[in-house]
């Protein structure tokens, strides 16, 4: 029988990094409680075998990591305040600094002899050869949460530094003369700029949201004139501009890349940064994007290679495009191949794969076809479990005339239950976001790749699973993406009672079906049992909203500045559309409840405010309805827990919720 400890001994792989010299791939792993470094050398089948070094500098948890650009070095930060220079040749571990909140957004100079950084908010540089240090009196990083980019050097004058600060509640991005400390040039408070990254023509680009997060652009500006071009422009007035992922600038600086959504779908452009010209390079129904937040990347000057669901919605295989648009499949590998990395010598292709009976893997290939296979750098968990997956059924179902996917998880189909159960319980998992997607297997992000997991085990022990595809996610283009606009907390949740319905018709399974869901899934837990009482016989809230207004208020102080954010759009301002805020609100439907509520939120959680449980609780003993509810309270929790302990409670709650309320 599967276990709650086979769930949770599950190790789970970050993004691939390789470095400078393409010998060393790097790596957080997540073990336990928190991340370790992986540090390795991706052999190919007639060379030895070196052991990976996994790095815990002083048995702290690795947040971040960066190459040297000029040798196989790299810098390190933990959670407890440390920052660490790792020689992966030597495998050595050098003390850099350590103060209370540490080091953030570690950035190297091109030369590869200081590194950029945040402390206490502040832009700072380190001198890697004497170990000085220099903080510079400009605007400070700010409370809300960071891009892929917050610093960039620029590299034939590398005592020009772009980075990322807040001015007015907006974001902004600003040049520092590194040598004078002077601020040469800042970008207006009256948008939200951020990512920066120099081109080959000595121009800073950027990218900008504006207008309440209607209008985003790439922007490139020449620094000492301060003379401005939109590079590119998206405007949606109805749903906000949905695209996301920053854009990616060839070796040679010449262009840009990105996946925009252009004709409906993600697909990759690519844009002439002197001419502004922008080229679609692939087309079709289908997404050509792996993530929520990913961009197309270069291999040279002439190719790139994506993540798409070209072949499959529910799965990503890997592909190179010309600047002609000659599409070549790369890994053709079924189930979900994401986060590619191209060595910097164009050999080799580091991945992210998980399938239907693997949890994420670190993966390595050849780029040259005259060097065909495949290397796993990590090895899943998975192939350790007492019985192997439940293989999940691909399902559709209709929902407002327009089909829906989810996985459907038959336990019947594992070991522990007969072929012929009858009255089996359902349970409906609801992705966060919105805009996610669970996939066909195992989901390669820690987030989703548990709550598989643990729908897994759910399966071992008698539970039929439905992880639902609903509206308001990637993967189905943009009309799909948007379509909850206007119409938040009623069209998605509609989708999902329809999976409810599509689990309580089948043969095997009986009336009772339960929910459960981590953020925008914990919101759907809060919302249902309101505006669709009955419909569920329990659900499961972790870190769910239960106020809109409360939670924008919070979020555009903490998170994203409201300018450049499109919730004001998709529901109209709160106080402008405060029906509408109210209707999407949870706590304002609660006086319907007529099912038992198990809420779970951490204190420390950066992504949706603890307040938002106190709403939950203050709500439902203000109502003095007679319908049982459990919140506990996680100390020092993030938004997905990161303690195991934690977990194990949380499922162990789950399970007895579930035993409880479904029959």
């Amino acid at each position: 029988m599967l276990t709650i400890d086979d769930v949770l001994g599950l190790e789970w792989p970050g993004t691939p990094e390789w470095s400078a010299d393409s010998t060393f791939l790097a790596a957080t792993m997540y073990e336990d409680d928190g991340n370790a470094l992986l540090v390795t050398q991706p052999e190919t089948a007639d060379d030895v075998d070196v052991e990976p070094w996994r790095v815990r500098p002083k048995g702290g948890h690795v947040t971040e990591f960066a190459w040297s650009p000029t040798d196989p070095r790299l810098v390190c930060a933990t959670d407890d305040g440390l920052t660490a220079l790792v020689d992966p040749t030597e495998r050595t571990v050098s003390e850099l600094a350590h103060s209370p909140d540490g080091d953030a957004s570690l950035t190297w100079s091109p030369d590869g002899t200081r590194v950029a950084f945040y402390r206490d908010g502040r832009p700072r540089i380190r001198s890697l050869e004497d170990g000085t240090e220099r903080g510079f009196d400009v605007p400070a990083r700010g409370s809300y949460l960071g891009e892929s980019r917050a610093f960039a050097w620029r590299e034939e004058a590398d005592h020009l530094l772009a980075y990322r600060f807040v001015d007015r509640e907006t974001k902004c991005v600003g040049v520092i003369d590194t040598a004078t400390g002077e601020l040469l040039w800042r970008t207006r408070s009256d948008a939200s700029s951020h990512s920066p990254v120099w081109l080959g023509d000595g121009r800073l680009c950027f990218e900008r949201r504006r207008e309440y997060g209607v209008i985003r652009e790439f922007v490139a500006v020449d620094v000492p004139s301060g003379t401005e071009t939109v590079l590119f422009r998206e405007e949606d007035n109805e749903t906000g501009a949905l695209s996301s992922g920053s854009p990616q600038v060839s070796p040679d600086g010449t262009r840009l890349a990105a996946a925009l959504p252009i004709d409906g779908y993600e697909h990759v452009h690519v844009i002439d940064v002197e001419s502004g010209e922008r080229t679609q390079l692939t087309e079709g129904s289908f997404e050509d994007k792996g993530l929520a937040d990913d961009s197309p990347r270069w291999i040279d000057n002439r190719r790139l290679v994506f993540a798409s669901n070209r072949r499959e919605s529910g799965q990503r295989q890997l592909y190179s495009v010309t600047l002609e648009g000659t599409v070549t499949p790369l890994v053709e590998t079924v189930g979900t191949n994401v986060e590619p990395r191209p060595s910097p010598d164009g050999t080799r292709l580091a991945y992210l794969h998980s399938s239907r009976d693997r949890s994420t893997e670190i993966r390595v290939r050849a780029l040259d076809n005259r060097e065909p296979g495949t290397s796993r750098v990590t090895q899943s968990g998975v192939e350790t479990w007492p019985t192997p997956p439940i293989e999940p059924e691909r399902i559709t179902f209709e929902s407002d005339e327009l089909g829906i996917d989810g996985y459907l998880l038959d336990p019947r189909r594992g070991e522990s239950i007969p072929d012929d159960a009858t009255t089996l319980p359902g349970v409906v998992y609801v992705h966060g976001g919105p805009m996610r997607q669970m996939r066909d297997g195992f989901h390669p992000d820690r987030s989703y790749g548990l709550a598989y997991a643990i729908q897994q085990y759910l399966a071992s022990e008698g539970y039929v699973g439905l992880l639902v595809n609903y509206r308001g996610g990637i993967g189905y283009g943009r009309a799909f993406r948007g379509a909850i606009s206007g119409n938040r907390g009623r069209v998605e949740m509609g989708d999902i009672v329809r999976a409810a319905e599509f689990l309580c018709d089948l043969e095997y399974t009986s009336d009772s079906v339960g929910l459960w869901g981590l953020s925008y899934g914990g919101y759907a837990a809060l919302q249902l049992p309101g505006t669709h009482p009955g419909v569920f016989d329990v659900t499961v809230n972790l870190a769910g909203l239960a106020d809109m207004e409360n939670y924008h208020e919070w979020a555009t102080e903490t998170k994203y500045p409201a300018i450049g954010s499109a919730a004001t759009t998709v529901m109209g301002r709160p106080l402008e559309a405060k029906e509408r805020w109210d209707d999407a609100s949870p706590a304002t439907h609660m006086d319907r409840y007529e099912t038992p509520l198990y809420s779970f939120h951490g204190t420390d959680d950066r992504y949706v405010n603890v307040e938002q449980q106190d709403v939950v609780v203050e709500t439902l003993l203000d109502l003095d309805r007679d319908v049982s509810f459990e919140a506990e309270y996680y100390p020092g929790e993030s938004h997905v827990f990161s303690r195991r302990a934690t977990w194990e409670r949380t499922l162990e709650k789950i399970e007895t919720a579930f035993e409880r309320h479904l029959e």
